[in-house]
């Protein structure tokens, strides 16, 4: 039932945004040409994204696409670095609220893993997890504000770690419709980050079940 009603909700919003936008056809070009008529509000709109995906557990990755494709890979990769901060310090915010205690409980019994690497590796697990694919990124930054980082570190960890794959993945926006090499090479960068970060990923697990 959560789920159907989170999925209405979505279709609801986009509907709406396409509406207001007049975007009928949905295609790279007419993004771009709505863009150029209403950039000052696109610009809000795409960064209010960044908060609104975090009712729905949506990942950021689509909207750093969308970004390059809508914004080109400069902008794009800048707006994803405003919506990024925002959404995070959200997530921070909330985890070392009354309720985010709460839900801290649910959070270490279900994610005991993540908790552990947090609590021996500190913020360079958080710096991993957001470059590695398996790893939710969202809950690793609840996980992480709740082990008592400071707000600053944990700012400029997301901002850095995340900077190689925000522009890549502007870059896959802008070059999904012009450049297949482009876009091959994109691909293959981005595919080789994931293999490192996983090995280093599960190299990190397998010596926290061994110390253990």
């Amino acid at each position: 039932m959560k789920r159907k009603f989170a999925f209405i909700t979505i279709l609801i919003l986009v509907l709406l945004s396409l509406i207001y936008f007049d975007v009928l056809h949905v295609d790279i070009d007419t993004i771009k040409h709505v863009i150029s008529e209403k950039n000052e509000y696109a610009s809000l709109f795409f960064i209010g994204a960044w908060i609104v995906r975090l009712l729905f557990l949506i990942p950021g990755t689509p909207l750093m696409i969308l970004g390059g494709a809508s914004f080109g890979p400069l902008q794009g990769s800048i707006l994803s670095t405003v919506g990024l901060v925002l959404s995070a310090s959200l997530i921070y915010f909330l985890s070392r609220s009354i309720v985010g205690k709460e839900v801290n409980i649910y959070m270490l019994k279900k994610h005991k893993d993540l908790n552990q690497l947090l609590k021996v590796y500190n913020f360079k697990i958080l710096a991993l997890g957001m470059v590695c694919p398996i790893v939710p990124s969202d809950v690793l930054c609840f996980l992480s504000a709740a082990t008592g980082i400071k707000y600053s570190t944990y700012i400029l960890t997301l901002i850095i770690a995340n900077a190689p794959l925000r522009l890549l993945y502007s870059y896959i926006g802008i070059n999904f419709a012009k450049s297949t090499v482009g876009l091959s090479l994109t691909c293959i960068s981005i595919g080789l980050i994931f293999i490192v970060s996983l090995r280093i990923w599960n190299t990190l697990k397998t010596n926290i079940s061994i110390q253990q």
